[in-house]
């Protein structure tokens, strides 16, 4: 609804309804409204649904206007009111009304007739798809996964936002979009104002703007005589601040949200008034990927996110819950990933400080046809003059992994986009060289030793399974530990992928469900781990950026998500937690620590573990900073050695180098230095040790902390770098 009605009516709760065309006489059934059909009655329905509802009329005769609103419906939508054909709307993520005052009764019948189709998989559907739907159609991630046969199992379709009534003034603020740019003096604030008149003769009214910074406190006022008339007419106000708070992630600063306040008076009477937020903040990505915010290079630590498969279900509270996780993760970027998901979502990321990578409803491939071509650019510049006003979307991304469209429909949609908004970057694809999978679909972990996909990478992970109890839950007891195809195949439904998991990753089933569970997270830890350190020990150098997939599975799932569906954690969210804080002090981004094993006695063993990487991504620099190394076999703890590091803003810091210490003319003096070292080491037998690192401030303060496990062996031939 808009920010500030005359009167409204909410038109949600018990609606009928029936499936299909044909109508019957006892063919009509309850459902609550708003809901996707799957969860309320209708599972797996393809096609139509009607639905209808009475209403009585508001009893206020000074309302000027009435308007019918619908938040959200998938996919297809024919709207009649009390026998009129109200008009017809396409995609399942933009809001659309009708101005109805005319055709309102003292009691009133609404229908609607909403199709959510079924796609031939023998001519459509997955590489010619014709629905702007993206994963909530296909996925490897949904019911199904990307099985011709069952891969649009658990349809979207329904009614899933409000629906509502409101009245309004026949002359209304229609939308504002906020924008900002900075310059020489400051900040310059642009606010573009559409006014709609319902009469066509033209007339005189004031509209008056205000902005008021984060605190509340109003920084400026404008109004300004204007001529509306006929339709929509837009108004431009520009407002320069000479000092502002910009709009930060969470560990540069936080975010900062002012707030518009747009008026429209009629003799000093107030027709309409709409309020929203906004951010002052500028991003750019230059040719090379190498991102800026606010004028100052930034490096995004993101992760993927379809946070659920059926929108009518993601509750406020459930936000607030992922937005928590998110922070939680140390996530201070995160990439929508090919759909659009509800409004509340980007609220609460302007309101976290997580920028927002926003893909457009894209999954692979799709028609190429004039018609789709026509009805995609039409949606693209939707999204984004409905999420325009969210300083936390920072990116444009036309298309996910896009295939055979790549080079057709994509720059159509690029260039719909920027004209759309200019004010943001604009991706044309988020494309598979951008995507490495080394040791889930091809090779081993220890490849991303050599960065690939540099210097942005917007997708790597590997799956792992939920708890035991989750796994049994979800594919039933009698297949909870599969011996046969068929059993196999209900894991497939549930989107496990056999041959990644065993003869890639080389899983090891084990004895039973509960060390199948714990062997596979214990994968996926050591690969997020181990990716994510490596790629951001190289910070500009020359990775720009990552993003890790995914954060939370959108139905009870086997996916690359940390979290399972009802948001319990698997290992990996420690691993991502880990490996993305903000200061991060690691062993895995060093040298020689690949397989854990190292041999006793050994001067390279001690120079490894002493050879930690430090990645500071905050604006603060931290002077003589205290690292600590010690190892620990069950009870027994050794501090192994520590170092004093200064720690410069936004930087990488490698304060060992072993290779450079062995190779120093004056490698006596240096042996010297470690001996105190080399003694500790030297008194450590073969066996499994912790090797931990905690990093500290000057004040005493743990900055970073990290840990891995390390297996001391005897060497079996005598290492030239014995002690």
């Amino acid at each position: 609804m808009p920010t500030f009605v005359a009167e409204s009516v909410d038109l949600g709760g018990t609606w009928s309804f029936r499936a299909g065309d044909i109508e019957g006489p006892e063919d009509w059934l309850p459902m609550e409204i708003p809901a996707n059909w799957h969860l309320a009655g209708l599972p797996d329905h393809q096609g139509v649904v009607w639905f209808q509802r009475t209403f009585y009329r508001p009893r206020n005769e000074s309302v000027q206007a009435w308007w019918l609103r619908f938040e959200g419906v998938d996919y297809f939508a024919d709207v009649w009111l009390n026998g009129h054909h109200l008009g017809r709307h396409e995609g399942y993520f933009q809001p659309f009304e009708f101005e109805v005052s005319s055709l309102l009764e003292d009691e009133n019948l609404l229908r609607v007739r909403v199709d959510s189709p079924w796609e031939d998989p023998s001519t459509v559907w997955p590489q010619h798809k014709n629905l702007v739907k993206g994963v909530l159609n296909h996925h490897d991630c949904r019911p199904g996964a990307n099985d011709p046969r069952c891969g649009q199992d658990g349809n979207t379709g329904g009614i899933w936002n409000r629906v509502g009534l409101y009245a309004a003034a026949r002359q209304r603020v229609r939308r504002v979009a906020a924008s900002s740019r900075p310059v020489a003096d400051g900040a310059a604030v642009l606010l573009r104002c559409d006014v709609e008149s319902l009469e066509a003769p033209p007339c005189q009214r004031l509209l008056r703007v205000e902005l008021l910074d984060p605190d509340g406190v109003s920084v400026a006022k404008r109004e300004r005589a204007v001529t509306v008339g006929g339709g929509v007419s837009e108004h431009v106000f520009v407002i320069t601040l000479e000092s502002y708070r910009a709009w930060e992630t969470w560990d540069r600063g936080g975010p900062a949200l002012y707030r518009y306040r747009v008026v429209l008076e009629r003799l000093g009477i107030e027709q309409d008034r709409v309020e929203g937020r906004f951010g002052i903040r500028e991003v750019t990505v230059d040719a090379e990927w190498r991102w800026k915010m606010n004028g100052r290079p930034f490096f995004p630590r993101g992760t993927n996110i379809i946070p659920t498969q059926w929108l009518s279900g993601y509750t406020p509270r459930d936000i607030e819950r992922d937005v928590e996780l998110l922070r939680e993760a140390n996530v201070n970027c995160v990439r929508v990933h090919a759909h659009v998901t509800r409004q509340e979502f980007y609220a609460a990321c302007d309101e976290a400080g997580i920028m927002v990578w926003q893909d457009f409803p894209l999954q692979w491939g799709y028609a190429e046809t004039d018609d789709f071509r026509e009805r995609a650019t039409a949606q693209i510049r939707d999204m984004a003059r409905i999420l325009y006003n969210h300083p936390s979307i920072v990116v444009w991304c036309c298309h996910n992994e896009p295939t055979h469209n790549r080079h057709t429909l994509d720059p159509l949609l690029e260039a719909a986009v920027r004209e759309a908004d200019s004010s943001r970057v604009v991706v044309s694809a988020s494309d598979f060289k951008q995507h490495p999978y080394p040791g889930w679909y091809y090779g081993h972990v220890e490849q991303y030793r050599g960065l690939p996909a540099a210097p942005f990478i917007s997708e790597y992970g590997a799956q792992a399974l939920p708890g035991a109890d989750a796994v049994r839950e979800m594919v039933g007891e009698e297949n909870a530990w599969p011996a046969s195809p068929a059993e196999w195949e209900r894991w497939a439904y549930h989107d496990f992928q056999f041959d990644q998991t065993f003869r890639v990753a080389g899983v090891l089933r084990g004895e039973n469900l509960e060390e199948f569970v714990a062997a596979s997270q214990a994968y996926q830890y050591r690969l997020i781990k181990m990716a994510t350190e490596i790629y951001r020990s190289r910070k500009y150098d020359p990775i720009s950026g990552v993003f890790q997939f995914m954060f939370v599975d959108c139905w009870p799932s086997i996916t690359w998500s940390v979290l399972d569906h009802a948001r319990r954690p698997k290992k990996g969210f420690e691993a991502l937690k880990l490996a993305f804080q903000p200061v991060l002090v690691s062993l895995l981004a060093g040298q020689g620590l690949d397989r854990g094993t190292l041999e006793t006695g050994s001067l390279w063993s001690v120079l490894t573990l002493c050879a930690p990487v430090v990645v500071n991504d905050l604006l603060q620099a931290f002077p003589e900073t205290r690292l600590e190394i010690s190892m620990q076999k069950g009870n027994d703890r050794w501090i192994l050695h520590e170092l004093l590091l200064d720690v410069p803003a936004d930087a990488v810091v490698v304060p060992v180098r072993p290779m450079e210490l062995l190779e120093a003319p004056d490698r006596d003096g240096w042996r010297e230095a470690w001996r105190p070292v080399l003694k500790t080491f030297s008194e450590l037998g073969p066996g499994r040790y912790q090797v931990h690192l905690a990093l500290q401030d000057r004040e005493g303060r743990l900055l970073s902390h990290n840990h891995e496990e390390v297996t001391l062996v005897e060497p079996i031939v005598p290492s030239p770098f014995q002690l």
